[in-house]
């Protein structure tokens, strides 16, 4: 014996389940969305070191690429006149710190969010 089934029964499920899945895809991106903004200790360091070469105006052609062992995150990057960026945390301390370096030349050694706080200041 079989059981009979409605259209509105079936119907009803696909469109309870379609539902579900973009609530659930919308959340998702929610989530990913506010990554940045929390945020890591790396993901920290390299905003803050944007922040410090932009607030210097010089020329990014490479943003710094960062990677992170231990309590320690190493960033290297260029600028348009060919100089080198790197960029030296310690996300032990509390606060983090780093040091921003442009040819050889310390420009930035310090409190990492206070440079974030800084330029969060800037935009208001």
């Amino acid at each position: 014996m079989t059981r009979p089934t409605t259209r509105f029964g079936t119907a009803g499920a696909a469109a309870v389940i379609v539902t579900l899945l973009l609530a659930l895809s919308g959340c998702a991106s929610q989530i990913g969305g506010l990554a940045p903004v929390g945020g890591d200790a790396l993901t920290g360091v390299r905003i803050a070191a944007v922040d410090v070469l932009l607030e210097n105006k010089l020329g990014i052609l490479e943003a710094p690429v960062c990677t992170q062992v231990a309590k320690s995150v190493s960033c290297v990057g260029s600028l348009t006149d060919g100089s080198v960026v790197t960029v030296e945390a310690d996300v032990s301390t509390t606060p983090d710190t780093m040091t921003v370096t442009v040819g050889g030349t310390t420009i930035y050694d310090g409190d990492v969010q206070a440079v974030l706080d800084k330029a969060a200041q800037a935009t208001e």
